[in-house]
């Protein structure tokens, strides 16, 4: 049986941290659980964070890998520092959100919520107008609030610790040794807490992933405020009357592209590399004022010429936004950073996106996709919470560990294909609830349930309402067209 840890530390106050930590308390087993997020409030990604100017310091680093550094450790603590743009800064720091302002989650409720936690039936004036009163899917604000509720409802806020980043973690003498920064008062505020175990629930929405277009950089420093990034899209007024290229095959390239139709000059251009996800197919894309262009394989600095793949090209684009998605980054546990900069956009050492292999006491909840978010982080929480306690079943060995990642990365890469759990969703599932076993007898648990294949009909249902809408924006478009045509 594994070890057991008294005191754990969980660094989010997202969904994932939320989950995380109410599995740890029921389980009735630690002296100390304490909650770190650097945020000023709970909710993780999903607060809205509309006040704090948009824009990528160093294009040049996030391409080559060395954005979102840690910050120097402080010779002694605890200490007072004055505030400064390289410890305090959100876009240094890549400490704002990737929400929009008509961001609504894009998962059924009845898969996206927690056995335990219901999504409110809250539905924003746009859900009703667009999908009608049965629609699944909720406004950003709504998730925040229901994610709120999880700590208030147990009253684990008093677990939390806000305005407080995790600058180091590291492990010395058998311990997890955290140097921590709060910033309150106008000063930053450092000392130190030690741990038995960490649960990492960040997730992997902070740090923004561009392609090695051949002359991006470039591009980006003679046209300053042209490149941007799907993070930080705020709502479709600045690209009134613009030329814009969208790129990227996945939802985040699908909100963008759907928000700004109605404001853009059109067409508005969508770059894609290969085939679009699966699960919605070419449906987001054969809007009639929607252009398909193949990947964009140069960008010309001097002339401001896009290039694609084809060999046809733009002029006078205003604006590139990279619908790319994301990329892992734990800046205060520099041997987990320095795997993850020498692997490709995945979370590497970590074995079934749950525990490191080296040091099971170091997990992951959160950090991973493919649909079943935030279902899914309830079973990886569990089963942390009941390893960590001493009460779960034993993980295989290291070789066997080592021998699941291997055959992964052989089998599906990098990126999204390594981190998504599909198409093995209720493997996935019932692994975590085989290694989590039951409650112990006398304690709160929770209990997971087995994977129930009805999820899937849901997950499907859950699809063809957004390929639906896709469906009804596309067909008011063509009518309107043939009106003005019929007009002329």
């Amino acid at each position: 049986m594994p070890a057991k840890a008294r005191r754990v530390a969980v660094i989010g106050a997202g969904p994932a941290g939320a989950i995380a930590t109410d599995a740890l308390v029921r389980e009735q087993a630690f002296d100390t659980i304490r909650v770190f997020d650097r945020r000023a409030g709970i909710g993780g990604t999903w607060i809205y964070t509309p006040h704090l100017p948009t824009a990528i310091p160093s294009l040049g680093d996030l391409v080559s890998g060395k954005a979102d550094v840690a910050v120097a450790a402080l010779p002694q603590l605890p200490a007072v520092t004055p505030l400064s743009e390289a410890v305090n800064g959100h876009q240094r720091r890549f400490s704002d959100t990737a929400l929009h302002e008509h961001l609504h989650s894009n998962i059924t409720p009845a898969l996206m919520s927690y056995t335990q936690e219901p999504f409110p039936a809250k539905l924003s004036a746009r859900t009703l107008a667009e999908y009608g009163p049965g629609a699944p899917f909720r406004h950003h604000s709504t998730i925040r609030e229901w994610v709120e509720a999880i700590f208030s409802r147990g009253g684990h806020e008093k677990l939390v610790e806000l305005s407080t980043t995790v600058e180091k973690a590291e492990k010395v003498g058998g311990e997890w040794v955290l140097t921590l920064r709060k910033e309150a008062l106008g000063r930053n505020y450092w000392w130190r807490e030690t741990f038995d175990a960490l649960v990492v629930a960040t997730g992997h929405y902070n740090v923004p992933w561009f392609p090695d277009v051949p002359g991006l950089v470039e591009y980006d420093r003679k046209f300053p405020g042209n490149i941007l990034h799907s993070k930080h899209f705020r709502n479709a007024s600045p690209f009134k009357g613009k030329r814009v290229v969208v790129v990227g095959g996945s939802i985040s390239a699908h909100e963008v592209v759907h928000e700004i139709l109605d404001v853009a000059q059109t067409p508005v251009y969508a770059s894609l590399r290969g085939e679009p996800i699966p699960a919605f197919g070419w449906e987001p894309f054969l809007h009639p004022d929607i252009v398909v262009k193949k990947e964009i394989s140069r960008l010309d600095s001097e002339t401001g010429r896009v290039f694609f793949a084809d060999g046809s090209y733009l002029d006078d684009v205003d604006h590139i936004i990279f619908g790319t998605g994301y990329t892992f980054s734990v800046p205060y546990l520099e041997h987990v950073q320095e795997r993850i900069r020498n692997a490709y956009r995945r979370l590497p050492g970590v074995y079934q996106h749950t525990w490191d292999i080296e040091d099971p006491t170091l997990t992951f909840v959160g950090m991973l996709g493919g649909g079943f978010t935030f279902r899914v982080y309830e079973w990886q929480a569990v089963a942390v919470a009941r390893h960590l306690a001493g009460r779960a079943k034993s993980l295989p060995s290291i070789p066997e560990q080592l021998e699941w990642e291997r055959k992964r990365v052989a089998e599906r890469g990098g990126g999204k294909d390594y981190y998504s759990i599909a198409p093995d969703y209720g493997a996935f599932f019932e692994f975590l609830r085989d290694i989590a076993g039951e409650p112990a007898p006398g304690t709160t648990g929770r209990v997971l349930p087995p994977f129930d294949d009805k999820w899937l009909e849901l997950w499907t249902g859950m699809i063809m309402h957004k390929i639906q809408g896709f469906q009804r924006k596309r067909k008011r478009a063509e009518e309107a067209r043939g009106s003005v045509k019929a007009k002329l």
